[in-house]
């Protein structure tokens, strides 16, 4: 992992991933195991309703680009089918199109959805998304998250006043083929190339266990790039999405949490342009003049007893030390000088397993802001720290059933579609995750077997006719 100074250890009361269960089935009788399953299908339900009615209104907004003649489906229904396809965890565009033309899964959706008048192949909403720009998909998820925030549903998050985002990046998928000119190009072998589709991830930290998608900037070359060109990469790929971020929360205050790629002047200086606060993971290889200080003063701080805390965390023991304002000088690729006084903090932690074996790891951060001891832990612990969040995402979302490193089209364009409707897809199912019964579900059964028992609700027949009427959602779109 980029960036680490010790073992990465497990984020304190974050939700860990559980192993499918060994035991019984909780259901004594089949009624209880009826009022179960409807529990659930309501849970979900709670969260479709309050999230479903005004993105098919955004949805309905989006300029149709198919000739009026051949038009089969609304719109609207295409991108819904697209989404379901995440939501239920269909592994493919052919098993999408298997599964989603069931009659027992069209006449429980059309209960749900009285103006669902039509199932669509998903080749066709393939063909839709190759026409239909990024930036409609980035609007439609930055208004679910814009309105979590409106509603201070995370205000318990903030850190040092300001909203944690952590952002990393990480390979979606590679082929041996060119399937697009706009993939990056990694030379193998003087006969062997491969083609690579490489994302930039912005989440916001919730709150422990809980990270929700906010932004993806993928690194794409020219059209007439080669491997012997300059290739796109993960730090030209920030600044684009750096613009982004402010120009979607102009007046919000962030603090980014990133890892050791960062650490050097024109990423500090970039986030102090936008006036955010910033976090960044500091490597024992990296910036050796910074270290050499950072030593120096904290030999006179363990004499003196300053700039020094422990704290109890979970079953670990921390020792917590930082040092203010020291002098940074780099230049960065076009020979710009970039000055600037920068904060260390460094925690030491102790832990035993299991078995009673002794552990301990080191970490060290660059702070846009000088540490003190009211504030060091905070910044360490919640948000430091939940740099590791971004990693759970990446695991869930391509181990346990979001199928993240799918292709689902080769069609550039398409690609991108697919992946922001994963995306939201992923923002719903992380909603239901958070009721009592979503909650309850995970502890027992784990992510991805959560999603296949509230998947079989649906392909099952467990939801009656009357228990879906009662839970019908409108507001289609036009």
């Amino acid at each position: 992992m980029k960036g680490r100074t010790g073992a990465r250890p497990p984020l304190a009361g974050s939700a860990a991933i559980p192993t499918l269960t060994n035991a019984k089935s909780p259901y004594q009788t089949p009624e209880e195991e009826q009022e179960a399953r409807e529990a659930a299908a309501a849970a979900q339900l709670t969260v479709w309703r309050q999230h479903l009615p005004d993105l098919f209104k955004k949805l309905a907004q989006i300029p149709d680009p198919r000739r009026p003649g051949s038009i089969r489906h609304r719109l609207t229904v295409l991108l819904f089918y697209g989404l379901l396809l995440f939501v239920f965890q269909w592994t493919s565009r052919r098993e999408a199109n298997r599964n989603a033309t069931s009659p027992r899964l069209a006449q429980a959706l059309r209960e749900i959805f009285p103006d669902l008048d039509s199932i669509p192949h998903f080749d066709t909403v393939d063909r839709l998304l190759q026409t239909i720009p990024v930036e409609t998909w980035e609007t439609v998820l930055r208004d679910r998250i814009t309105m979590l925030l409106r509603k201070h549903a995370l205000r318990e998050r903030l850190v040092s006043g300001a909203w944690v985002v952590a952002v990393d990046g990480t390979q979606k998928f590679a082929r041996h083929q060119p399937f697009a000119a706009e993939a990056l190009q990694q030379r193998v072998s003087d006969t062997d190339t491969r083609y690579r589709v490489y994302v930039l991830e912005a989440v916001l930290v919730a709150r422990e266990g809980l990270t929700l998608p906010l932004m993806t900037e993928f690194a794409e070359n020219s059209a007439d790039a080669s491997p012997e060109t300059k290739q796109d990469c993960e730090q030209k790929a920030f600044h684009r999405l750096a613009i982004k971020l402010k120009q979607w929360f102009p007046r919000r205050r962030l603090l980014l949490v990133l890892d050791g790629l960062y650490p050097n002047g024109p990423i500090m200086t970039l986030c102090q342009q936008q006036g955010w606060d910033y976090f960044i993971v500091l490597p024992r290889n990296c910036l050796p003049s910074v270290w050499e200080d950072v030593e120096g003063l904290r030999s006179l701080d363990d004499r003196d007893g300053a700039n020094r805390r422990t704290h109890h965390w979970g079953e670990r023991d921390q020792v917590f030390t930082w040092a203010n304002d020291i002098p940074y000088d780099g230049k960065d690729a076009q020979g710009h000088w970039h000055h600037r006084m920068i904060h260390v903090a460094q925690c030491e932690e102790s832990w035993r397993d299991a078995d009673g074996i002794a552990h301990t790891s080191h970490w060290a951060w660059i702070s846009a802001i000088p540490l003190t001891e009211d504030n060091i832990i905070a910044r360490c612990n919640r948000a430091g720290r939940h740099r590791w969040a971004i990693e759970t995402e990446y695991l869930v979302e391509k181990r346990h059933g979001d199928h993240f490193e799918h292709a689902f089209s080769y069609h550039w364009q398409a690609m991108k579609g697919w992946h922001y409707l994963m995306k939201i897809a992923h923002f719903l199912n992380l909603l239901t995750l958070e009721t009592p019964t979503g909650g309850a579900l995970r502890r027992r059964r784990g992510y991805q077997e959560t999603f296949r028992f509230l998947r079989e609700l649906w392909t099952g027949g467990w939801l009656s006719t009357e228990f879906l009427h009662a839970h019908q959602i409108g507001s289609w779109g036009t």
